[in-house]
């Protein structure tokens, strides 16, 4: 089985600014609102007393908005989603992209986009369609959407949608439950959960960890990218920047294609432990890159097959990532030994 390979990478400008200078213009939207607190703060606001966060955001009116998800074979955390009010389509959440891709398939055959136009629609990777769309995930809408096509992609999904349509929500990811809960604020206790900072690099976002083999540890910058099938892709780059051991047992070869199609063959290594501050996994197969990052930067990358086995809470209005083992953690990887 070929595992999917960050076919959601893809930078763009949004009115000529990148997503990290778009990040300095919330801050000083914020810094602008705090300037207002000791006027918000004479309101009376509900004590939050009951049930944590979820409860202090209903009494505001701002319930958080919770969907359901199927987490498929492959890894992809799939979504029934309509586009347009009419079309039903099945799209996974990649945090290893931005807005919202098709695939060209998908737009032939499973939408209403191309009426009266197909013999016009010529397939080019990520040149997006004319105009803009809705796009509906049960309570959640936005109005006015790109729509990127791109040649490949996993059969079980019509396409994906990226982490920047919450930049400004914290997304909860409940593996065990299959639920995404979006929240506008978060205020509860956060015990046994590894909180890492959020990088923001072109228009991805990375975190820090570390792996260890035997006695070495090897920290460094992660992609978070649930887009990606697997475990690990370690950078070959920063692997040997980092002295990296490349004389480890490889347990087997395996294939990963991107979203031009192209397959690629990759060792596959055992490390003894990789760790997110206090939260680690043990004997976990990493596969080796061998070509050029599809992330476009240095950085290792962190696939779903791993990060489902958290409890995850990405804070977006913050910039902190929260991990949690669930009871997935055990499960065995599809690599292993």
């Amino acid at each position: 089985m070929q595992a999917y390979f960050v076919v959601g990478i893809h930078t763009r400008l949004v009115n000529g600014i990148s997503y990290p200078a778009m990040k300095n213009i919330y801050l000083k939207k914020l810094i602008l609102v705090l300037l207002f607190l000791p006027w918000m703060s004479s309101c009376n606001v509900p004590n939050n007393t009951k049930q944590g966060s979820d409860l202090a955001e209903q009494e505001l009116g701002h319930a958080p908005d919770t969907l359901s998800f199927t987490l498929s074979e492959g890894n992809n955390i799939i979504f029934k989603a309509v586009l347009d009010k009419k079309d039903t389509l099945d799209l996974f959440f990649d945090t290893g992209g931005t807005d919202l891709v098709l695939t060209h398939r998908s737009v032939k055959d499973r939408t209403s986009l191309l009426q009266g136009k197909n013999e016009h629609y010529q397939e080019e990777n990520y040149v997006p369609l004319e105009g803009t769309y809705a796009l509906s995930l049960n309570t959640l809408t936005w109005d006015s959407l790109p729509i990127h096509p791109t040649r490949v992609g996993p059969d079980e999904a019509d396409g994906h949608f990226g982490w920047n349509l919450f930049e400004d929500k914290i997304v909860e990811l409940d593996y065990d439950k299959q639920l995404m809960i979006v929240h506008t604020s978060l205020d509860r206790n956060l015990e046994g959960f590894a909180k890492m900072d959020i990088e923001y690099i072109n228009t991805l976002f990375c975190i820090q960890s570390k792996l260890t083999i035997g006695e070495d540890e090897y920290p460094n910058r992660y992609l978070f990218d649930t887009g990606f099938q697997r475990t690990v892709i370690l950078d070959k780059d920063l692997r040997k920047t980092s002295n990296f051991p490349d004389t480890l047992p490889v347990i087997k070869e395996s294939k990963l294609r991107n979203g031009a199609g192209t397959v690629f063959v990759n060792r596959v290594v055992e490390v003894d432990h990789i760790c997110f501050e206090n939260q680690c996994l043990d004997q976990v197969p990493v596969l080796l890159l061998s070509t050029p990052n599809p992330a476009r930067f240095e950085t290792h990358i962190l696939g779903n097959e791993l990060l489902k086995r958290f409890h995850t809470i990405l804070d977006f209005q913050h910039d902190f990532v929260y991990l949690k083992p669930n009871s997935l953690v055990d499960l065995p990887y599809h690599d292993a030994s």
